[in-house]
């Protein structure tokens, strides 16, 4: 390695040393004491360099040249060695007010450490209570929403409630119009039955009339008959013959009023007990087909509904 290079990098690490230690010497500088004197060591310094210098050349005048300078040299030497301990005082009043001020630049340098350090936790504090504020924020408002949906769907709930009812009120009506329709339609088909009931017996009695009234007629005559054979034995008084004649006159009033039919009628109405049945008959077959049918409406009303519904009652 030359001692070119070698020069070079020790002038190089001089210059950083020196860039590093710049605030040092401008903190050494900066006393205006050390300032002063180290201006007036420097003077003294000057003065005896330009002094021995001036006695280093006179001596080139004297016979004992060697002599001469080697006193100038001793001189400018012990001259020297009183201004560099002066120097050195200054250097180690310099080095401590320097390690001082090193002192007070680090605890200051601590000092403001720890402030970043606490505005830093200062910061990440507030951070952290501004994120627990946007949590709790959030939070309120999701419970909010959670709420606002609670009374939605409460709301939805209570609407789905009346319609429900409504509907089942609306099932329960038609279900109630259609009883009454089931129970007109029976009444109905009741006032048919005892309307039949009561023509068959009209006629039943149209028949019966005729052979009671010939059988009433039958007896007025026997009566009659004794009457009159009771009339023509034993003389009785007037009285007497006028009450026969007044049964007489309404004995023929009453077969005026009533004639005798013939004898094939009465054999034509034998066959009314018949005929009764019949329609007895009729009539149950159209009371079983109403309930079937009303059985049969509500099977189907019960499949529309499913297990909601309960089946209608069926009338007896």
């Amino acid at each position: 390695m030359s001692a070119h290079y070698v020069s070079r990098i020790a002038l190089v690490w001089f210059l950083a040393c020196a860039a590093v230690s710049t605030p040092a010497l401008a903190i050494e500088i900066s006393d205006p004491q050390l300032l002063t004197q180290m201006d007036a060591l420097q003077l003294q310094r000057e003065a005896v360099d330009a002094e021995h210098n001036q006695r280093d050349r006179a001596c080139y005048h004297r016979f004992l040249v060697n002599a001469c300078r080697a006193d100038v040299a001793r001189s400018r030497r012990v001259r020297l060695a009183g201004i560099k301990q002066q120097e050195l005082a200054l250097s180690q009043q310099q080095r401590a007010l320097l390690k001082q001020e090193e002192l007070r630049a680090q605890q200051q340098r601590l000092e403001d450490a720890a402030q970043q350090e606490l505005d830093r936790q200062d910061r990440l504090a507030d951070r952290a209570q501004r994120a627990r504020d946007l949590a709790q924020r959030s939070a309120e408002r999701e419970a909010e929403e959670l709420e606002r949906l609670a009374r939605v769907a409460e709301r939805a709930q209570r609407d789905e409630d009346r319609a429900q009812r409504m509907q089942d009120r609306t099932e329960l009506e038609q279900e109630a119009q259609e009883r009454a329709a089931a129970q007109t339609l029976k009444e109905r088909a009741l006032a048919e039955k005892q309307a039949e009931h009561a023509a068959v017996a009209a006629n039943a009695s149209a028949a019966a009339a005729p052979e009671e009234k010939a059988r009433a007629l039958e007896e007025k005559r026997a009566a009659h008959a004794a009457v009159a054979a009771s009339g023509a034995s034993a003389s009785e008084p007037d009285a007497k013959q006028r009450a026969l004649d007044e049964r007489r006159a309404s004995h023929t009033a009453t077969v005026i009023a009533v004639p005798l039919k013939p004898a094939s009628k009465p054999a034509s109405s034998a066959p009314a007990p018949a005929a009764v049945q019949q329609k007895e008959s009729a009539y149950a077959r159209k009371q079983q087909e109403l309930e079937e049918r009303i059985a049969e409406r509500d099977r189907r009303l019960r499949e529309q509904k499913g297990s909601q519904s309960a089946p209608l009652p069926t009338f007896p």
